[in-house]
């Protein structure tokens, strides 16, 4: 350690062209291989399509009273159910990860908007930090407290 630095003096940062690169692009996987062991000690549902270059998950969510194919009585909703996909950057978490809404089951467009706003906001509240798990779990709040307005 620099004499400096133990005196708490300033210390100069290294240009970015002095960064050694192969470590920089490891400390990233590293905290997108975090993210994932996240998802899996919570029991969150994943599956991992990819991961490398970049790394793409996919997230299934569904309502608590959702069964596919279940048949519902005449005004009755059979809940939410969709995946999410996320691509992250190689440089994630200091880049926005790319998340999708595929497979939708009952979920209006207007809906769809009001999901992607919330991922919209969760994400730039979240940039430098973990993103992938606080989406999912504000978006299966969102979806839980949607179906039982619905109801009442």
């Amino acid at each position: 350690m620099a004499q400096n630095e133990r005196k708490g003096g300033v210390v100069k940062r290294d240009k970015a062209d002095k960064w050694n690169h192969v470590k920089t692009a490891r400390y990233f996987r590293d905290l997108q291989e975090n993210e994932v062991r996240t998802m899996h000690y919570l029991g969150l549902a994943y599956v991992v399509l990819s991961r490398r270059p970049n790394l793409q998950l996919k997230v299934p969510l569904s309502t608590q009273n959702y069964e596919d194919g279940a048949t519902v009585g005449a005004g009755e909703r059979g809940g939410y159910a969709l995946q999410l996909v996320f691509t992250c950057a190689a440089n994630y978490p200091l880049a926005r990860p790319l998340v999708e809404i595929v497979e939708k089951r009952n979920v209006s467009d207007a809906f769809e908007k009001v999901l992607r706003k919330e991922i919209d906001l969760i994400l730039e509240q979240h940039l430098g930090l973990q993103m992938i798990v606080p989406v999912v779990t504000r978006l299966q709040i969102t979806l839980n407290t949607e179906i039982k307005r619905l109801r009442f």
